[in-house]
């Protein structure tokens, strides 16, 4: 199952790329324009000023009248270049344009124009052409620099942007992932909780969660209280008609037992037969539906004490017999599930090990990838056509011992409500048979 946190990361850092790409581009931008803006406006007024300076001889010869030059217009391809066109024709040209010429075309007075152009080696030249009229000639002139050397400085300045810029993502990721985590932490005490809740450590959902799932939590907290409700309604419900059904059965048993009915040659046997039949299969049936099932929601059991519980009852039960009961489990294993329901197994169980045993009984369990729980006695054990037949409900392999063999049957419809594997063999260790209850991993 995925977490919500992967997705919110994601679309978090999706989100800020998209947002720095677009910031990154627009400064870019923004700052090529204000640089060629600038450059333009300061070309304008080189213009400006070249046109101030200009003179026009009556033989139609220009000068300029500038007693001082920028040094870089005087510098072969310095990057700093002028030209004059009076009318169409090329008058004056910077000195630094002695290996060539720049692409200008006429401009009518008043116009103002700014151009990319390639200039001499060329280089990259922005280009702002003005046009003037004097003495009744038309004038243009061009004044072009080289963006190469504002550019390097530019690229350094987003570079720089570009590394603060990474920085701020990355703070605000991890500012981001942690806001998102705190955010989340009451639905990881929802996620603990229900973790404990099927570990059988707590009752209910704890409901300090956020407003948008505390519903959710109290809808599934009042349906593990109307469950428990309704099984424990269940249970009062059999009890009382097991009380009802005691009084006829036994009243019917006293019928049977009467000397005409018992002396009967087929009446008083079938009676007999037919009551212990009805009796074993109500017994059964109240049995099973006392079963739970499941991985219950509640406080864990602790094997070991409920399972020394049974021990101690069956010892005095067969006391007569001096049976060695014996339990070997870590007292830290837990029985994820309920109370009636681990006690009908293992009393069946250990009830069944204790008619067979000749003088010892052993308990163990182990935690693993599951509980594993193992009851043998040292017994004749059973045969492996034997083995087949014992969980079968109402079979028995030896009518002299007392009882429906109805226990093992029970014990396995209690397993397989949770789940579990339950398995009959020989034991190792005492001969006699061994049962494995195999519980899935919790």
């Amino acid at each position: 199952m995925r977490s919500l946190l992967a997705p919110l990361v994601i679309g978090l850092v999706l989100s800020l790329v998209a947002v720095f790409g677009v910031q990154w581009s627009v400064v870019r931008i923004a700052i090529d324009g204000v640089m060629q803006n600038y450059i333009a406006d300061v070309l304008a007024q080189d213009a400006d000023e070249l046109f101030s300076s200009l003179s026009i001889m009556p033989g139609g010869q220009a000068s300029l009248a500038l007693s001082h030059f920028d040094p870089s217009f005087l510098a072969p391809s310095s990057g700093q270049y002028y030209q004059i066109l009076v009318d169409s024709d090329v008058a004056l040209r910077s000195p630094s344009l002695v290996y060539g010429s720049l692409p200008l075309s006429p401009a009518g007075r008043g116009e103002r124009r700014v151009e990319n152009v390639a200039g001499p080696e060329g280089q990259g030249l922005l280009m702002s052409a003005s046009g003037y009229e004097f003495m009744g000639r038309a004038i243009t002139i061009g004044v072009a620099a080289d963006l190469k050397p504002l550019r390097t400085q530019v690229a350094a300045l987003l570079s720089r942007y570009t590394q603060v810029s990474l920085f701020m993502f990355a703070l605000l990721v991890v500012l981001q992932i942690g806001i998102v985590r705190l955010a989340l932490a009451p639905l990881r005490r929802v996620q603990a909780d229900a973790g404990r809740l099927e570990r059988g450590e707590i009752a209910q959902l704890g409901e300090t969660v956020p407003a948008e799932v505390l519903p959710l939590v109290r809808e599934v907290n009042r349906l593990l209280a109307l469950l428990a409700r309704r099984l424990q309604r269940s249970r009062e419900s059999l009890g009382n008609l097991a009380h009802a059904l005691k009084a006829p059965l036994t009243v019917l048993t006293h019928i049977a037992n009467d000397e005409h009915i018992r002396n009967h040659p087929t009446l008083g046997p079938q009676l007999a037969e037919q009551l212990g039949i009805l009796r074993a299969r109500i017994e059964s049936e109240l049995r099973r539906a006392r079963v739970a099932g499941g991985r219950a929601p509640g406080v864990a059991l602790e094997l070991q004490a409920e399972v020394l519980s049974l021990v101690a009852t069956l010892r005095k039960m067969y006391r007569h017999r001096e049976l060695d009961i014996a339990c070997r489990m870590d007292p830290a294993i837990r029985f994820h599930g309920d109370r009636e329901d681990l006690l009908e197994l293992c009393g069946n169980l250990l009830d069944n090990a204790c008619k067979w045993a000749r003088s010892r009984v052993l308990v163990t369990a182990r935690d693993g990838n599951g509980m594993v729980l193992t009851i043998a006695d040292d017994g004749p054990g059973c045969s492996p056509e034997g083995l087949e037949q014992i969980a079968r409900r109402g079979m028995r392999l030896d009518e002299t011992t007392e009882g429906h063999g109805l226990g093992l049957a029970i014990a396995g419809s209690i397993a397989s409500s949770y789940g579990a594997d339950i398995r009959y063999g020989r034991s190792q260790e005492l001969g006699g048979l061994e049962v494995t209850v195999t519980f899935p991993a919790a």
